[in-house]
Parts: structure tokens; sequence; C-alpha cells
């Protein structure tokens, strides 16, 4: 019986002692790149720093989630191809440049789909569109984590911006090389160039560039009104933020851990959700910077919609895949309305 208690306390002793090492083990590491600057105040960043907590508690610190704002793994197409190689587990983008994966993303850089932000993320939300957004970037091993907006889109200049004709001969810079984002800006009279986000400011201090298409919390996170001061919104358009994931990755952790990722990806959307209804706050910071916010009279946004929208609706019909995913988003648009 002395023997059998002896035993137990010893048996219960190296439980106990073993336990905070089995809670703390790191078994898998997920790397997270982003070219956002480390701040809270960027929705992206936020979404962050909730998914690396929630993961790391409910995994019980099996995953080390490790973030990497501001371009600290590379630029945008290299960090991207990382993901899709598995050098990275996740990245995140604006949402043109991962049509280098797989082209259905490009169906997100559509414009006039959404009237407001919230409207944007309801849609992402809804069943059928997370779906169909499971499928994209299969062919090249990722698929997404999670899919977000940052706000109405802007476009950054030093000259203001405020009718249609004001984008006449401007170089413009895009996210994206793909037409959904470029064929608008055409359109209007600008010429689109596709460069990444740790390329803007640089491009706006040197005039490579006149103007580039972004969001407030960007413009303020970079403080680019140092460089260039008038920020214009862009009627029907949403900057769509998007993160991808290694699918070997979710493979590997296995379907348990997998699932937390997932799930936390999804809860940590309410940060982004949050954020977006600070629009007034967003404008006084960049007021406070010394930057103008324009907002086109509605003649101007009328013709800016009605120009860039036949644009996309031709784009749309001229490919079966990107018209079906498309009617999927519309009806998903209209449903949350």
């Amino acid at each position: 019986m002395k023997q059998n208690k002896a035993l137990a306390a010893i048996l219960c002793a190296a439980a106990f002692c073993a336990a905070p090492f089995a809670v703390s083990a790191q078994d898998h590491v997920m790397k997270i790149s982003a070219p956002i600057p480390a701040t809270e105040k960027d929705p992206v960043y936020a979404w962050m720093v909730a998914f690396e907590r929630g993961v790391e508690e409910r995994s019980e610190g099996r995953i080390d989630v490790q973030l990497y704002p501001s371009n600290q793994l590379g630029q945008l197409p290299a960090a991207i191809e990382g993901v899709s190689m598995g050098t990275i587990e996740a990245s995140f983008s604006i949402i043109g440049f991962f049509s280098s994966l797989d082209p259905r993303f490009r169906v997100l850089d559509a414009g006039g789909l959404f009237e407001t932000p919230e409207q944007a993320m309801r849609s992402f939300q809804q069943p059928e569109v997370r779906e169909m957004l499971a499928e994209f970037g299969a062919a090249a091993g990722v698929q997404p984590l999670v899919v977000v907006v940052d706000g109405q889109g802007v476009i950054i200049s030093k000259d203001p911006i405020e009718t249609v004709a004001d984008f006449r001969g401007k170089k413009v810079r895009s996210g994206g090389a793909t037409p959904l984002l470029n064929e608008p800006l055409k359109a209007v009279g600008a010429a689109p160039v596709a460069m990444p986000l740790g390329e803007v400011l640089p491009a706006l201090q040197t005039e490579t560039i006149d103007a580039a298409t972004n969001s407030m919390a960007v413009v303020n996170g970079f403080q680019m009104a140092d460089v260039a001061r008038n920020v214009t919104y862009l009627p029907g358009t949403f900057t769509i933020i998007g993160a991808v994931v290694n699918r070997d990755f979710l493979a590997t952790i296995g379907p348990e851990l997998a699932q937390i990722v997932m799930e936390e990806a999804q809860k940590a959307e309410s940060v982004v959700l949050a954020h977006l209804e600070n629009v007034a706050a967003q404008e006084k910071a960049w007021e406070d910077s010394g930057g103008r916010v324009i907002r086109m009279g509605d003649e101007e946004a009328a013709t800016y919609l009605e120009t860039t929208g036949s644009i996309v609706a031709g784009i749309v019909a001229g490919d079966a895949q990107m018209q079906a995913d498309y009617d999927i988003l519309g009806a998903a648009a209209a449903a949350v309305k």
C-alpha cells in the first residue's frame, strides 16, 4: 500500500512538473507577413494581434504565431511567393496582388458591388461567399485565411482630385496588375502603375507617381500627408485586404489545430468591423497631420460610377468564372443591404 501511495505521489509530482512544459511547448510556428506598420490603429494589424492572441490561447501554445509587419519578410511579391512555397505560413496583401496565385482573386477588385464598407464585410461573411473563397488559390497551394475591408477606397495626391477630369494624365499607383483595378483608372484618364505598398511613399516623394490608391488607415499609418496632402474618396470603391495561408501548413498541424486557426481568423474579423466605425477619427487624424479630405460632389460621383461601372461590367462579362463569382458576391451584397 505504501509503495502504491509513493508511486502515486511520484506520478502526480511528475505530471505537475511536466504540465507547464506541455502547455508552453510550441509545436508549430506560424509566421504572418504584412506590409502595414505595427499600429493597432490600422485594422489589419489589429486583426493580426487579435488572431495571434486567440490562436495561441486556444492551441495552448502549440502554435506560436509570429507577426512580421512593415514588410519585414520582404516586399509583397516575395512574401506572397513565400507563402506559395511554404517558407512563410501566411501573408497579407491588398487583394489584387493575389491574382498572381489565382486569377479568381481578381473578382474582389470589382468596384460598384457595395455601398458601404460594412456591407462589404457582411457580404464576405456570408456562408456561400466563404465557401467560394475557400477554393481560391488551391492550385498554388494556398487558401484565403481572411478577407476584410480596410475602408472605402481613397486616392492620395499632391494636386487635389475633386472631379473626374482631375484624373487625366496622372500616374496613379494601383494595388495590382489586374484589369479590374487598372482599366477603370484608364477610363477616367489616369495612367495606372501596379506597385507594392512599401514602394508608394518613396515613389510619391520622387514624383515617380502623382497619386496612389489606398485606404485612410494606410495613408495615416504611413504618415503620407508629409508628401501628398490630398485624399479623395473613390465612389463605389473599397480597399479589400486579404491574407492567404499555405495549405501544407494547415495539413501539417492537423485538423484540430487547423480548425482553431480558421475559426480564430473569423473571430478576429470583429476587430476590423469595430475599426470601420472610426471613419471620423481617421479623417481627423489626417487633417491634424496637415492633410485635406475630399469627397466628390453628387454629379461628379455619378459620372465616376457610370464611367468605371461600364468598364467593370465588360471585364466581368468576358470571363465566365469571374461572372459566376461576381454573381455570388452580388447576391450576398443584396442580401445584407
